[in-house]
């Protein structure tokens, strides 16, 4: 049997969470530390909303320019089971390797200089109570 001790009292622990967000290519310094403040400002407010409290003793850090990456979700096909193929395979089907030739949906990234938005990262360290766990998605089990 497993036992899990736990503290009486859950310290907060510091995590450091990102942010990206876009803007024009070359952007000028004084427009993009007014976005780089509206920006941390949205995401103090979107975190606390979660739950995060930010740690005002250490600023934020913004990295960047990086190219605008279109982010993409990836359904997983589910595959027949074998009882399944069976009557398929009885009238003569194939059933190939569904990962030969599968769009993956990765593209490649343009570079700086052909990209028509830039993105530029914020870090700001968040404190929380709570002891974070994961659990796998629907579709994994």
């Amino acid at each position: 049997m497993t036992t899990v001790i736990l503290p009486r009292t859950l310290d907060k622990k510091p995590y450091r969470l990102r942010c990206r967000f876009k803007t024009d290519p070359h952007p000028m310094v004084s427009r993009l530390d007014r976005e780089k403040v509206i920006i941390a400002e949205r995401f103090v407010r979107d975190m606390h909303k979660q739950g995060w409290e930010h740690d005002g003793r250490v600023p934020f850090v913004m990295k960047g320019p990086f190219p605008q990456v279109e982010i993409t979700t990836i359904h997983p096909q589910r595959l027949p089971t074998a009882r399944e193929m069976a009557p398929y395979v009885a009238q003569g089907d194939r059933f190939r390797d569904p990962f030969v030739g599968y769009d993956y949906g990765a593209k490649p990234a343009l570079t700086l200089a052909a990209s028509e938005y830039w993105e530029y990262e914020i870090a700001g360290v968040f404190v929380r109570t709570q002891i974070l766990t994961e659990l796998p998605d629907k579709t994994e089990q």
